[in-house]
């Protein structure tokens, strides 16, 4: 069992990323992968799984597709160990590996007014699913002579077995409230307004403290995180569009360039100009 710390925003800079973690008090940035596709397999422990709109008490076996771009985090409620094994699979890499008869990415297809589409593991589908992940790991860990290909071979048995599980059309109840949720869609749509905690509580008509207290209980992170974090994701979409640094700021409401600066580098793990520039030249270091 391995462990591994991804970057905040979910930036990857590799076509294959997946580990199998175990550990206690997991808390993840909400965060989306622009090029890459996510399964994710909830193993054990007590987590709630968080979509933008949406949040899931975990179940062992839950195994969550998740579409390029969409959203998520997962948050543990208690000390008990959790565990789960993540794969990440570049968006292009799935098209090369399909066929005109088998197209691999529809697992990660959703019904209506789903973020991610969710299938549950019987233990035999358990037990075939993690030996895969483990031959994978060791693959991507090792250098063998054609570990590349195996590699491959590897990811379409797995999406061939995601594929053969049914998706479950009822999604589990959310346990977001209406009035979170409409909270959620106002910072959403007013990411470059004063999104301070007196002008949200002026707005929706409730106290300060009780607003910060509310969101918390639902959302496992303070409002202030999670509205910098969307400000942060805003951000890289609009200087990898080419802005400039300086109207990226004030588009994104931080207002403050230094703040900015700061929370984007240690948000992303490089300077907002560095990034930009990654963009345009294709330099990852």
């Amino acid at each position: 069992m391995n462990q591994v710390k991804l970057p905040l925003d979910g930036t990857l800079t590799k076509d294959i990323v997946c580990f199998h973690n175990r550990d206690k008090n997991h808390d993840s940035p909400f965060h989306q992968h622009s090029d890459h596709y996510e399964l994710y397999l909830f193993v054990g422990g007590d987590a709630t799984f968080y979509t933008k709109s949406a949040a899931y008490p975990l179940v062992p076996g839950d195994l969550i597709a998740i579409p390029n771009g969409h959203w998520h985090r997962a948050v543990t409620t208690s000390s008990a160990f959790y565990e789960r094994v993540f794969l990440n699979i570049n968006v292009n890499l799935v098209n090369r590996l399909s066929s005109s008869k088998t197209d691999l990415s529809k697992c990660f297809y959703l019904f209506k007014d789903q973020e991610v589409s969710i299938r549950k593991l019987t233990d035999e589908q358990l037990t075939t699913y993690l030996a895969l992940i483990h031959k994978l790991i060791a693959s991507l860990e090792g250098d063998a002579y054609g570990s590349d290909l195996n590699q491959r071979i590897l990811i379409t048995q797995i999406l061939l077995l995601t594929n053969t599980v049914d998706q479950v059309k009822q999604a589990p109840t959310n346990i977001i409230p209406s009035q979170l949720s409409q909270i959620i869609e106002f910072i959403d749509t007013h990411l470059r307004n004063d999104l301070s905690l007196a002008v949200l509580s002026k707005y929706f008509y409730v106290s300060p403290t009780y607003l910060n207290r509310f969101f918390k209980s639902y959302m496992g992170l303070s409002l202030h995180r999670y509205i910098t974090e969307k400000r942060l994701t805003l951000a890289k979409e609009l200087l990898t569009k080419g802005k400039s640094v300086t109207d990226v700021c004030d588009t994104c409401g931080f207002g403050n360039y230094s703040n900015f600066i700061r929370a984007f580098t240690r948000y992303v793990g490089v300077s907002p100009g560095k990034f930009k520039k990654r963009q345009f030249t294709g330099d990852n270091h």
